[in-house]
C-alpha cells in the first residue's frame, strides 16, 4: 500500500447505524484530506422507500461519494449475554433488523455508486471470524453483512464499484468492557503487540482502496488486528 495515499478532494459518505463503530477511522479519513459528511441517525430506515430518500436527499446535499463506509451496528447488539439466555426479540432486533436494513442501504445505493464506480467499505470488529461467547447475535449480523459485501461485489463489479470488508482487534473500535473475547492459547498473542489506531492505521488501509491502486481488490476481507487472528 502507499505510505502517501491520500483522499485530496474525494468525497467520503459515512453512514453509521445504530452503534458508530467507525467514527475514529472517519476522522482519519478526514486527516488524508477527504471531503466527509455523516448521515445515519436521521435516516428514517421503516421502509425501503424511506432510507432511499433518506440517501437521495444526502447526496444531493454533498455530491455523489468516491467512497461509502457503511457502520449497521443495532444497539441491541452489543448486549452480552450467552445464546440460551438471549431473548427471540432481542435477536430478530439485533440481527434481521440490522440485516434489512443493511441491504436497504444497499439499495439505495445503488444508483449512486454505479454511476461514478465506487468504493465501499465496510469495517468491524473480527468477531465473526473468531467467534466470541457472549455476542452472538453481534457475530450472526457481521458475518451476515459480509457475506452479503461479497454477493454485491460480484453483483457490481461489471460497474465499477468495489466492496471489501477490513475486520479489525474488537476492543481497537469499541470498549467490549466485561466481555470475554476470543483468546488465542499461543504466548505471542499480537504479532505487532498492539492493537492498529482507527485513525492513523485502519483509516489509510480505507483510503487505499478507495484510491486508483486500490481498486484491482472487491468482495475481499482484510485482516487489520496487530496479526493477532492470521486467518484468510
Amino acid at each position: 500500500m502507499p505510505a502517501d495515499v491520500r483522499l485530496d478532494g474525494q468525497c467520503v459518505l459515512s453512514i453509521a447505524i445504530g452503534r458508530d463503530l467507525s467514527r475514529s477511522v472517519v476522522d482519519g479519513l478526514a486527516d488524508l484530506g477527504a471531503m466527509v459528511f455523516r448521515t445515519g441517525p436521521k435516516l428514517d430506515l421503516s421502509s425501503r422507500a424511506s432510507v432511499a430518500s433518506g440517501v437521495d436527499e444526502a447526496i444531493r446535499a454533498h455530491g455523489l461519494p468516491d467512497l461509502v463506509l457503511l457502520n449497521v451496528v443495532p444497539e441491541v447488539a452489543m448486549n452480552p449475554q450467552p445464546i440460551a439466555a438471549l431473548p427471540e426479540g432481542e435477536w430478530r432486533s439485533a440481527l434481521m433488523e440490522g440485516l434489512r436494513t443493511t441491504v436497504r442501504l444497499l439499495q439505495a445505493l445503488a444508483p449512486h455508486v454505479k454511476s461514478k464506480g465506487a468504493a465501499i467499505v465496510f469495517v468491524a470488529p473480527s468477531l465473526s471470524l473468531v467467534g466470541t461467547p457472549d455476542m452472538v447475535a453481534l457475530s450472526a449480523l457481521l458475518e451476515g453483512q459480509r457475506g452479503l459485501m461479497k454477493s454485491v461485489a460480484r453483483q457490481w463489479g461489471g460497474s465499477g464499484v468495489t466492496l471489501n470488508w477490513i475486520a479489525t482487534a474488537p476492543r481497537a473500535l469499541a470498549p467490549f468492557e466485561g466481555v470475554a473475547l476470543a483468546a488465542k492459547p499461543d504466548a505471542v498473542s499480537l504479532a505487532l503487540g498492539r492493537a492498529p489506531d482507527p485513525r492513523s492505521e485502519i483509516a489509510p488501509a480505507v483510503a487505499f482502496l478507495a484510491s486508483k491502486a486500490g481498486r484491482a481488490m472487491t468482495g475481499a476481507t482484510l485482516m487489520l488486528d496487530g496479526g493477532e487472528w492470521m486467518v484468510p
